[in-house]
């Protein structure tokens, strides 16, 4: 199952997004935990002041998702305010498919 992680951060968080970032992206490319499938920042209207994080991973339990991101260096460092987390339903009609890997 896919999860979309919507991530805001808090205000001010710039400094501490920038010390967490490494580990936070070492982290995704790790290869434990749900499968990330996209991410990304959410960035500002000037197209670079990032304002939090677009994850979506494939997992097969919320818990599970919400586990992982509870320990996010994001998370353990105070970067984001708020997270929410919702199953994601690939439309058939999206220009890009998302497929789950065969076992």
């Amino acid at each position: 199952m896919f999860w979309a992680i919507h991530c805001l951060d808090r205000p001010d968080a710039a400094e501490l997004r920038a010390a967490a970032r490494p580990e936070h992206s070492a982290r995704l490319r790790s290869g434990t935990g749900p499968r990330p499938v996209f991410y990304g920042p959410l960035v500002a209207d000037d197209g670079t002041t990032a304002i939090g994080s677009l994850i979506v991973v494939e997992a097969d339990t919320r818990k599970e998702v919400a586990d992982w991101v509870a320990g996010d260096p994001f998370s353990t460092g105070g970067v984001w305010g708020r997270v929410d987390i919702h199953a994601l339903s690939p439309s058939e009609r999206s220009p890009v498919r998302l497929t789950t890997p065969a076992p």
